[in-house]
């Protein structure tokens, strides 16, 4: 089966330029008062799509030369997607905790390196009967939730010939993946009022499953940000191989994808800001010809984040799905905090 072509919404031209107008940013700087604390860590959060490396949003400033920064975080999903058509029968309804721990050292002014491990819980909807309320009050639609029992648990593709892609059991805590990765100052800096930087990273998946192989898959992103006085701009860019197998054979699969991320924030003081931001990644499912399965993740994300003294940093996000017909989560809680271990002077 021949992978069919990506049709992009009206809106991507648009948001594909303010990406590379960030990315490459002005000619004439700008003194920066307030440092800047975002981008929000968002993150591709479609399931259909976590069995690839999901590039995270960050910032394009590596930690200083020296430093160790652990960080922690939560996302806190609920997720319902149903459809059946000739090609295709989807069933995901759940909720999913993902869970974080991430270190990476500064290894000079321009180079950091780092570690991550991902834990997923999975489980029945608990908030089904809030998300329908409020889905109803924004005027979002449902998707078909009221013909469904609340808190029940699925996460289930089959295709037209009712041959089983994926059928994925609950999951307590599980180690979804291990990923490494090395990011690299290009230009600007911390200290200035803009930052290019490159980001490499790969993925190494840990999670069985009965209907496809997971294997290693690497990225490359761009990164950066643009500061004023208050204000501060923040871009990402990049691709991820698809590495993962159906063990139906071939065709289900793209063998990359795509991703890319525009954000604005404001500062609150010089230990407090305000984020907004729109992060996107191509379907990597090929071959369904459908919306839902293979139109772009996209989620609105809007948030804080705060500094505590000169070592720990929080933030408190809150994503959702932009347009609605994605594989994206319904809504996605998040929450992280850090702190940094700075070298003796």
């Amino acid at each position: 089966m021949a992978p069919s072509l990506l049709v992009l919404p009206s809106t991507t031209p648009t948001l594909l330029a303010v990406v590379v107008a960030l990315v490459i940013g002005p000619v004439a700087p700008v003194h920066a008062e307030a440092q800047s604390l975002g981008p929000l860590a968002s993150e591709d959060g479609a399931p259909l799509h976590r069995v690839g490396l999901t590039a995270p949003a960050e910032s394009a400033d590596p930690v200083a030369a020296g430093e160790i920064r652990w960080s922690l975080g939560l996302a806190y999903s609920n997720i319902f997607e149903q459809d059946s058509t000739a090609t295709h029968v989807l069933m995901v309804d759940m909720e999913r905790l993902i869970k974080t721990a991430q270190v990476r050292v500064g290894l000079s002014d321009r180079l950091e390196v780092g570690g991550r491990l991902t834990f997923e819980t999975t489980g029945g909807g608990v908030l089904d009967g809030f998300v329908s309320w409020w889905h109803t009050r924004v005027g979002a639609g449902n998707a078909n939730r009221e013909f469904f029992a609340e808190g029940e648990y699925d996460q289930r593709l089959e295709t037209g010939s009712e041959r089983t892609v994926l059928d994925v059991p609950r999951r307590t805590a599980s180690l979804e993946d291990v990923r490494i990765f090395a990011k690299w100052l290009l230009a600007g800096g911390e200290d200035s009022s803009r930052a290019l930087g490159l980001r490499a990273s790969a993925r190494l998946p840990t999670s069985p499953e009965s209907q496809l192989r997971e294997r290693p898959d690497v990225g490359l992103s761009v990164l950066s940000r643009l500061s004023g006085t208050r204000w501060h701009g923040h871009a990402m860019l990049g691709m991820t191989t698809v590495n993962a197998i159906s063990r139906l054979g071939p065709g289900f699969f793209r063998d990359r994808a795509y991703h890319g991320l525009v954000g604005a924030e404001r500062s609150l003081g010089t230990r407090l800001a305000a984020v907004v931001q729109y992060h996107v990644s191509s379907p990597i499912l090929a071959s369904f010809e459908h919306r839902e399965l293979e139109g772009l993740s996209a989620n609105l994300i809007f948030g804080v984040a705060g500094r505590v003294g000169d070592t720990w940093r929080w933030e408190a996000s809150f994503q959702e799905d932009v347009p609605a017909d994605t594989p994206a989560p319904d809504f996605t809680l998040g929450l992280r905090v850090s702190r940094a271990w700075a070298p003796r002077p």
